[in-house]
């Protein structure tokens, strides 16, 4: 499922799936995911969001206290998931990288206005619009090269 993204992705993705299992979570949702990409600190969202106060700790801890998402049908992740696992490849593609990287998945989860990454980000007062445009920035990206779904 995960072969044309980058092995950091994977790692990731792992680590919001062990959070929503250490949570008793019957799928992972997009707020799993934020805090998987948050925690490793060769990621820039990690720099990010530690410039903006926010540490992962603090995402898994808000994310348990948010209803409880339903299980997904085909598979651990959420419907939500699934839309910004493939704008995330879409990302790549359109961005030219052969690998979705854990940036290109931070975009798409960004873009994603409903589910605990985003109810999350808003009890942080916290711009999703705003983070997506420094990790751009870190990527070296022009802003008009940003996908269609921005």
């Amino acid at each position: 499922m995960f072969e044309d993204f980058a092995e950091k992705t994977v790692r990731a993705l792992k680590k919001a799936e062990e959070l929503a299992e250490q949570l008793n979570d019957e799928s992972v949702a997009t707020g799993h995911v934020i805090y998987g990409l948050t925690e490793d600190r060769s990621v820039c969202l990690h720099f990010i969001f530690q410039d903006l106060n926010v540490d992962p700790d603090m995402f898994s801890g808000y994310v348990q206290g948010l209803p409880r998402e339903p299980e997904a049908p085909n598979g651990p992740f959420n419907r939500h998931v699934h839309t910004a696992l493939e704008r995330a490849r879409d990302a790549a593609k359109e961005l030219g990288s052969k690998a979705v990287q854990p940036e290109h998945l931070a975009l798409a989860l960004l873009s994603i206005k409903a589910g605990s990454c985003y109810e999350t980000l808003k009890e942080f007062s916290i711009d999703p619009e705003y983070v997506q445009g420094l990790i751009l920035q870190a990527m070296g990206i022009d802003p008009e090269q940003i996908p269609e779904w921005f």
